[in-house]
């Protein structure tokens, strides 16, 4: 049975950039890695958001899940969020 999507969640989707490169960087971790688009739509599915992606990247993260909250620097530079999550 497929999962139904919230119809409130408005999360930048992969199918919303058409970018045939999509970058994704942590400068905490030092990791840089650009990915073809069409593998990310194969892999994921075109309406999976940035943010399912993002946490899928940054599996094993150990600032991901810190008592203080999501810490990992990992970003899409293509949403315009340059410094993370948390805009630091």
């Amino acid at each position: 049975m497929r999962r139904r999507q919230p119809l409130n969640d408005l999360a930048p989707r992969l199918r919303d950039h058409r970018e045939p490169i999509i970058e994704f960087i942590c400068r905490p971790c030092h990791r840089h890695r650009a990915f073809e688009r069409k593998l990310l739509v194969k892999a994921f599915g075109a309406g999976v958001s940035f943010a399912v992606i993002r946490r899928r990247m940054a599996m094993g993260c150990e600032r991901m899940q810190t008592p203080e909250g999501d810490k990992c620097g990992a970003h899409f530079p293509c949403l315009g969020d340059t410094d993370g999550p948390d805009g630091s």
